[in-house]
Formats: structure tokens, sequence, C-alpha cells
């Protein structure tokens, strides 16, 4: 039998033990509650910090939160990747290298905490080996391709494109199986990259220009007529429905191959399919190095038409107006003068009104005032040029020192007066000059 004092002791110590352990419980959740608290109320000093460009006391708060706070805030990573690129920025080169293994390091913590992120990280990660060698060309390269092979639009930087695609040439001359056709498909894929992310900013924009000029010059060796010829014939049928490689292909052989039948077979497929300004311009192109002028100003109109941006149509009307020049002087001024509406600050296009004025001294002039006053025109379009790009100075002062021999005499001005100081020139320019 349980003596009664002992059965209450027992009572009292399992009461004690319930209890103590309810009060760790408790004191546990606090403490997972103060540990989220903690993480919220850093996270906000460590922004803060970061706003001011504190760098030196965010990197404190930084290595905090990736510690004890990594899966609770993505904002932590984004702003961790500019800390981490003060320190590169500000570091010698023989020192940027931790640094840069840092930066890595919060990739790949990223990644693992927010696998769905927007942020390319593979690709930035690639581009720090690339730039500071913190691994092999091949393991680099790798890093590249799959990031490629996954969307290959996600490549918004432009150095790390051409970085890319000078480590796959590399690969690809190491590869004893590799073939022409591969190189110049993935090429292919590179200029619709650059196509496509040019137009993220104005920046961008000159910089995938200059990708495109780097990358060409890696691939020079391959882009002969025939290899591009061959190549777009063998593989037109496969991609008769694929916008994306008969752009590519239109801009592979644009600069060789403009006249062959095969461009015009891929530019005319592109056309039907998806018509832009970049297959009608393409489509004028062909047509004119067979001499269809009448058809190459027909598709040039079109892709000035269909041209969203300003200055491509100018650009686009200013080449219809030179095809013109030589057989329809009225089209080629009105093209001219298209150009010049939509951008009024390059001054060729001035110069071509120039000149395509003095051309029509004797064809559209008969009297000495008319033939006069035709020259008028042209010094002022020649007076035009330098006023809206001033780098043309030399050439516009030159036009005009010529144009100036043809001055009214003081016999004429007095005959202008009685013409009320206007002359009518009629012929292809159309216009009356009041003076």
């Amino acid at each position: 039998m349980i003596d009664g004092s002992k059965k209450e002791n027992t009572i009292n110590t399992n009461t004690m033990k319930t209890k103590l352990i309810l009060f760790l419980a408790i004191l546990c959740c606090g403490f997972v509650q103060s540990q989220e608290i903690n993480c919220a109320s850093t996270q906000e000093e460590f922004s803060k910090l970061v706003e001011n460009q504190n760098y030196k006391d965010a990197e404190v708060k930084l290595k905090a939160l990736l510690s004890k706070c990594s899966d609770v805030n993505e904002n932590l990573y984004l702003l961790g990747a500019k800390v981490i690129q003060n320190k590169i920025d500000l570091l010698s080169n023989d020192d940027k290298e931790n640094a840069a293994k840092e930066m890595v390091a919060l990739y790949d913590k990223h990644d693992k905490n927010f696998p769905n992120n927007k942020s390319n990280n593979a690709i930035n990660k690639a581009m720090l080996y690339y730039d500071y060698n913190l691994a092999s060309e091949e393991e680099t390269f790798k890093v590249f391709d799959k990031a490629f092979t996954k969307d290959k639009f996600q490549f918004v930087n432009p150095l790390a494109l051409n970085a890319y695609f000078r480590l796959y040439n590399e690969n690809y001359k190491s590869t004893t199986d590799g073939t022409v056709d591969q190189i110049l498909n993935k090429y292919s894929q590179v200029l619709a990259v650059i196509d496509k992310n040019k137009s993220i900013s104005k920046e961008s924009e000159i910089e995938f220009e200059n990708v495109k000029i780097s990358t060409s010059s890696v691939v020079k060796n391959y882009l002969t007529v025939e290899n591009l010829t061959d190549y777009a014939e063998r593989n037109l049928k496969a991609n008769e429905s694929n916008v994306e490689w008969l752009s590519a292909t239109i801009d592979l052989m644009m600069e060789k191959c403009s006249d062959k039948g095969i461009f015009g077979s891929v530019a005319l497929r592109l056309h039907a399919i998806q018509p832009s300004s970049k297959s009608a311009f393409a489509l004028g192109a062909f047509n004119l190095k067979n001499n269809n002028r009448e058809k190459a100003v027909a598709y040039l109109k079109e892709a000035a038409d269909l041209a969203t941006d300003k200055l491509q149509k100018a650009k686009i009307y200013s080449t219809n107006a030179s095809i013109l020049f030589g057989f329809d002087k009225k089209l080629a001024k009105e093209n001219a003068v298209l150009a010049t509406q939509n951008d009024s600050s390059n001054g060729e296009y001035y110069i071509f009104l120039s000149n395509l004025y003095a051309s029509a001294v004797q064809e559209c002039a008969t009297t000495p005032i008319e033939k006069k006053t035709v020259y008028f025109l042209a010094n002022k379009m020649a007076k035009k040029a330098s006023e809206v790009q001033p780098s043309l100075k030399s050439t516009s002062a030159a036009l005009s020192d010529e144009y100036k021999k043809h001055d009214f005499t003081a016999k004429e001005l007095e005959q202008l007066k009685k013409m009320d100081n206007k002359v009518t020139i009629e012929c292809w320019i159309n216009e009356t000059v009041q003076f």
C-alpha cells in the first residue's frame, strides 16, 4: 500500500514537470516568434542601410540575415547583390576574387531558397566565372549553355551573350563531329536574342549592336556565300513556319546573299506568315539586287510604313530615295522629305536633297532666274545640313560655295522685284520660292 504523503509528492512532482514542459514550450514558441520578428526588423534595418549606401554596416547585417533568415524575404538577395557588387567595385583587381566568390554563394543560396526567382542567377554566376577565372572554361561554358538552352532570351546582358558565344565557338572548334550547320544555327539563335533584347533600352541597343559585330567576327570564316546559301536551303523546309529562324536567317544572309534566290524565298515566307518592316525590307533588297526596281521601291515603302521606330522609318525612306534618284526624282524627293520628317537631326538627308535639286537645273529650269532659283534651293538644303548636324559643316560649306557661284546679279534682283520676289519651279520640283 502506497503511503498517502508519497502519493501526494509524486503528484506534485508530475505537476511540476508538466508545468516545466509547458513553460519550456511557451519559451521556445516565444523564442521562435522573437526570431521571426528579429528577421523582419533586421531586414528592414538592412534595407535602409543599403538605401543610404552604408554598405559597410549593411554587409554585417547581410551575413546575419543569410545565416538566420535566408528563406524569409527574397529582397534580401537583390539588395545583397548590391552590397557585394559595391565591394567588388572598390577592391583592387588582385582582391576581387574572394568577393566574386561571395557573390556566387549569394546566387546559389538565392536559387536554393527561391527556386522560381527571375534574377538570371545562372548567367550572372557564369559571368563571374568568366570575368574572374573562378572556374575552368569548360565549366563556365556548361553553366552558360544550360541557361541558354533553358531560355536564350534571358540573356539581357549583352556582355554575357558575347562571352557565351565565344565559349561556344571554342567548344565547337574542339569538337571533331561539329558541323557548319551547328555553328550557323547557334549564331542565328544569338542574332534572334540580339534582335529581341536590344530594345530594352537605348544603351542596350548600342551594346547589342556591338555584340553583333563581335560575334560576327568570331564566325566570319563560316559566313561564306556558299555556307550560308547551303544552310538556308537545307533548313528552310523544316523551319518554314518558324518565325524566329526565318528572321534570324535573313540577318545571317543580308550582307552577302541578298541577291540569292534562297534569300528571296526565306524573306517571302516570313512576309507571308508575319509581315514586318524587316521582311518587307529584305524583299526590297532582294528585288533591288535583281534589278526589279519597281518591286524594290514598293517593298521598301511597305517596310517604312510597317516600321514603328521613327529613326528606322527615316533610314528606309532614305534608302528608297537613293534608289529612286536615277529614275524617278519626284518620288526620290518625296522619300527624302519623309526621311527628314522622321529624323530632322540627320544632315545627310538634307545633303541628299541638296544634290537632288542641283541635278535638276537643266531638267526643270529654262530661264537664268529659274536656274538660279534651283541653285538657291540646293544651297538652302546644304546650309540646313550643317545646322542640324554640325559635323557636316565642311561638306555643307563646300556645296554652298559651289552654289554661290550662281547667285543673282543686280539686274536679276531688279527683275525679281517686278515678279513680286516669287519664282515657281515646275517639273518634279513643283515649288514656289518666295525671296
